[in-house]
């Protein structure tokens, strides 16, 4: 008889845990920020920390009832694994700590990173930027997007891809109707896909890049992101060539569609913005000290509360307030924030198991390679993504197990963009990511047909560019 498990409830209604929840949120960033900021002179700084742990995983519980299944599964997971460790591997119980406060910092970074997407998502200014991307001839228009929607990505992440679909569904229905030269919106959502595919490597602001910075503590963060901005600008550049190239020219005679007026103007403050966004973060982390991941705690609320002011089309006209946008903040990013936060403490626990079974002897000792390690990573987190598994929790094992270990020391940048490409690779390559669901739903195929068809070529290129590029830095790191 097929039973099903009763979902957990809270005594106290959603709109109480809503209000609670920005409560802890507001909690948990302010004690995390100044926590770390102050850690080397504030007195009390260590129980701020503490404090923050405790206030991610209250906000963790609080959500429960409101998160998917898979991260309830987590979060059950990050307490069996802790009890495990405490058992059977009590030294590891330090490392334990240390993931916690990752992952409390994940889940800090996942709320900041909600504030700021509630603007941008009602921003007229960004959805005029990609409008000015399509005022472009046919091939010229996939280059345009693809490399513009890599920069709008930053900070619309995933709505790129179903703002650009829509746009370009608009516009192929306005020139057919007018007896125009058609768009292929197909083409245009797929350009779409990869620019932000390839965002996922470099932006500092990145989910990706704030796991490989807090685990690879011999990686510069300043130098790793101009180096991996470098390498992707290239690799971008020849993938807009060749998607331009393989374009098909639709029939009739080619239209001359001018950029909607203002379009340009757009394009720049948004790239401006993104551009700001980032020097930002670099001068937080490196003024006071902190990692990447804490400087966009504290940059992206201040981005969040200045953006509607800049563009005073998003002021809200009723009473909305500070707490009641933190608080849909953390409810927007509840599932993503709980899975992090216990992908953290699980991953801490495989790699202090693994650790204990002398796989850092091994590599050190040359049995197990470096570079076999880090090619490894390339492909194995991908290949997992691929047959729709959570590759979160892998790549935070990975990072964890490798970063502070022989191969993290000895070619950190090797690591760091090998994980980074193999983060952008398990989302392309996963029939269950957001990407590759939203693409299915734009061009009205299942995300299997996106991952394994649509869009194969371009990850199995991409991963072949990735280790060609790994192998090269991993010969002058």
């Amino acid at each position: 008889m097929h039973t099903t498990l009763p979902r957990f409830r809270l005594p106290f209604g959603p709109q109480t845990a809503m209000a609670a929840a920005g409560v802890l949120s507001l909690l948990l960033l302010a004690s995390l920020v100044v926590g770390k900021i102050g850690a080397a002179w504030l007195p009390g700084a260590g129980a701020l920390l503490t404090l923050s742990a405790i206030t991610a995983i209250g906000l963790a519980l609080l959500r429960l009832p409101r998160v998917s299944r898979i991260a309830q599964v987590f979060l059950a997971g990050a307490f069996l694994a802790t009890l495990i460790v405490a058992v059977a591997l009590p030294k590891a119980l330090p490392a334990m700590q240390a993931a916690l406060m990752q992952g409390t910092a994940f889940s800090a970074f996942l709320t900041a990173l909600g504030l700021i997407r509630a603007p941008v998502r009602r921003s007229a200014l960004i959805a005029r930027a990609a409008e000015g991307l399509f005022a472009h001839s046919a091939r010229a228009r996939v280059f345009a997007v693809s490399l513009g929607a890599q920069g709008i990505s930053v900070l619309f992440n995933i709505g790129t891809i179903g703002m650009i679909a829509d746009i370009a569904r608009n516009h192929d229905a306005a020139r057919k109707a007018a007896g125009k030269r058609g768009i292929d919106t197909r083409a245009m959502t797929l350009a779409a896909l990869r620019g932000t595919l390839l965002m996922t490597v470099w932006s500092p602001i990145g989910l990706g890049f704030a796991i490989v910075t807090s685990a690879i503590p011999t990686l510069d963060p300043v130098l790793f992101f101009g180096l991996a901005f470098a390498i992707v600008a290239l690799i971008s550049v020849v993938a807009a060539v060749l998607d331009a190239a393989a374009t098909k020219l639709p029939a009739g005679p080619r239209p001359h569609d001018p950029a909607p007026e203002g379009a340009g103007r757009a394009l720049a403050l948004v790239l401006a913005a993104i551009a700001g966004l980032i020097a930002l973060t670099i001068a937080a982390h490196r003024l006071l000290d902190v990692s990447f991941l804490i400087a966009a705690c504290l940059v992206l609320p201040l981005l969040a509360a200045l953006w509607p002011r800049l563009e005073p089309g998003l002021r809200s006209p009723g009473p909305e307030g500070a707490l009641t946008r933190l608080s849909a903040a953390s409810e927007g990013m509840a599932t993503e924030s709980t899975i992090f936060l216990a992908a953290a403490v699980i991953g801490a626990a495989v790699a202090a198991a693994a650790q204990a079974a002398g796989i850092d002897a091994l590599i050190a000792g040359g049995q197990l390679p470096a570079l076999a390690v880090i090619l490894a990573c390339l492909v194995l987190i991908p290949a997992v993504g691929a047959v729709m598994i959570p590759h979160t929790i892998v790549m935070i094992m990975a990072a964890q197990l490798f970063g502070a270990g022989p191969v993290g020391a000895d070619h950190p940048y090797a690591l760091g963009l090998a994980l980074l490409f193999a983060w952008a690779l398990a989302i392309a390559a996963s029939p269950i990511s957001a990407m590759s669901i939203i693409t299915g739903r734009e061009l009205g195929v299942t995300p299997q047909r996106v991952t394994f068809a649509l869009n194969l070529r371009f990850t199995l290129g991409l991963m072949a560019a990735a280790a060609l590029v790994v192998g090269l830095v991993y010969a002058l790191d």
